[in-house]
């Protein structure tokens, strides 16, 4: 007897536990847990669209800003380049091409009494597409570091493929050397060689193509050995400025 009631109980729990009518015959609503509400999770759900969305913006915007820099460099790049082999420029230079040491007079107590110098430099610009302008130029003639006379010159502009010849007539008097001065004066008065250095520098300027202006300091600093007593002519020597 006990065998044939408990299946029937166990059917009937089943059965009132899959649908369970409540009063009237009408079902009762079904039951959510573990989730929230349906519209609260439409929200987020738009909400993290549109987070995605601002996102994808941001990344579009940066990869176009990226590229349009990357093409701006590589556009200026080849308009310089480009400019650089039309124009091909070289910076101006100055040139000494002759210097003869005229008159030296010089006695035991350490004095140049009279010094004459003729000296000829060259203001050179061997660009072929635009003029040069010299401006600031600074030059000295010394012995042993002491320095023996000033060179100046103003502004001046040297057309394209052409230079200027600045011709200096160099008079000094009065000079007192240093002890070792001395000593090195009357060794080379002895050795019929006298050392004159030349050194300073000057402002060049030029332009490359329409808007580009360039401007560098070009230095010079040579020594000159004189033949002297003698015809006082100098010793063959490459003497040019150079530019950083």
């Amino acid at each position: 007897m006990s065998s044939t009631t408990e299946p029937a109980r166990g059917i009937h729990y089943a059965a009132a536990a899959a649908a369970a009518p409540t009063a009237g015959g009408v079902e009762a609503p079904a039951q959510h847990y573990g989730h929230g509400h349906p519209k609260r999770r439409d929200g987020v759900h738009r909400i993290r669209q549109q987070e995605q969305r601002r996102s994808s913006g941001l990344v579009w915007a940066l990869v176009i800003l990226c590229t349009v820099l990357a093409i701006g460099v590589i556009v200026t790049g080849a308009t310089v380049f480009a400019v650089y082999l039309l124009y091909k420029p070289k910076t101006p230079y100055l040139l000494v091409s002759d210097a003869r040491l005229e008159t030296l007079v010089y006695d035991q107590s350490g004095t140049i009494r009279d010094l004459q110098l003729a000296l000829t430099v060259l203001a050179e610009n061997s660009n072929s597409k635009t003029d040069a302008t010299f401006s600031r130029v600074n030059l000295a003639v010394g012995f042993r570091g002491a320095e023996v006379a000033l060179l100046r010159a103003g502004t001046f502009a040297v057309p394209r493929r052409s230079f200027l010849p600045l011709r200096y007539q160099v008079v000094s008097a009065g000079r007192q050397l240093s002890p070792e001065g001395m000593e090195a004066m009357a060794g080379a008065l002895r050795e019929a060689v006298v050392p004159l250095d030349l050194f300073g520098k000057a402002r060049t300027t030029w332009k490359v193509g329409i808007f580009a202006s360039l401007q560098f300091w070009t230095r010079i600093s040579c020594r000159f050995l004189f033949n002297y007593p003698g015809n006082g002519t100098a010793m063959p020597i490459d003497c040019r400025s150079k530019s950083p």
